[in-house]
């Protein structure tokens, strides 16, 4: 309609309704910045991600059935040593490793010695923690040829090992802090196996030649501290990484 001498503008159609520009409130601007990766989706790859490299992965295969193998030589003793009914033909090298390293052998057994099967025990929660952590990335994740994992050596020099497995949102922060916690857990085991020969003055394996012992003993073990010091490393530059972007992305929005 025609405004009046009144309205010297005119009135807006009827049905109409006008449109005023509306500035976003401060809590909606910080619930975008924030948005977890569940809502964007655990695909969604300008989420935050993590990326294993296939050095991580090669690791796991070949220590957990290791982990194991060791597990149940453990719990079935006396069956699984010399002249067990269940030695032969799997648990059949443990009888040299039982003569180098007593813990193993039926010194610690025959005194009733309770590290052995405690650390087994331990073995039990980083199996079950390290298969999930596999099922995650089996699931929730993606190989990417062109992607470097994070904390891999360089592909020039190990090739595809270096590539990533890469998985996104509320998976990928699953996966890096279970990696961190199991990792962390199976080094910390390994450290408290040596420093038990160190404080007992080397009393399960002081018997041993200075061959023997680098050979059959701290090479084997050795592998157990470096490899899970790595991935509690790459796990934890991760994990560092992703509060740091939530903490630039918290102060953007004040």
């Amino acid at each position: 309609m025609v405004s009046t001498r009144n309205h010297p503008q005119d009135f807006p159609a009827q049905g109409s309704t006008e449109l005023t520009p509306q500035t976003p409130l401060r809590g909606n601007l910080s619930s975008m910045a924030l948005q977890t990766p569940a809502q964007k989706g655990d695909n969604d790859q300008g989420s935050w991600s993590h990326t294993p490299s296939l050095l991580t992965l090669t690791w796991l295969a070949i220590s957990l059935p290791l982990v194991i193998w060791d597990t149940g030589y453990v719990f079935l003793r006396p069956h699984s040593m010399p002249g067990g009914k269940y030695q032969k033909p799997l648990w059949v090298p443990y009888e040299l490793y039982g003569q180098v390293d007593h813990v193993y052998g039926w010194p610690a057994y025959n005194s009733g010695n309770g590290f052995t099967a405690a650390q087994s025990a331990v073995n039990v929660i980083e199996c079950v923690g390290y298969f999930y952590y596999l099922y995650l990335l089996c699931v929730h994740g993606r190989t990417e040829k062109n992607v470097q994992g994070t904390g891999a050596p360089d592909q020039q020099k190990i090739g595809k090992l270096a590539q990533s497995r890469t998985v996104y949102g509320k998976a990928a922060a699953q996966a890096a802090v279970l990696l961190y916690g199991v990792a962390l857990m199976t080094l910390s085991k390994t450290v408290l196996y040596l420093l038990n020969e160190v404080f007992s003055e080397f009393a399960h394996i002081g018997h041993n030649d200075a061959s023997s012992i680098f050979f059959l003993w701290a090479l084997p073990n050795g592998a157990w501290i470096a490899l899970p010091t790595y991935l509690v490393y790459v796990s934890a530059k991760e994990i560092m990484e992703g509060l740091q972007v939530a903490v630039s992305s918290s102060k953007k929005t004040q």
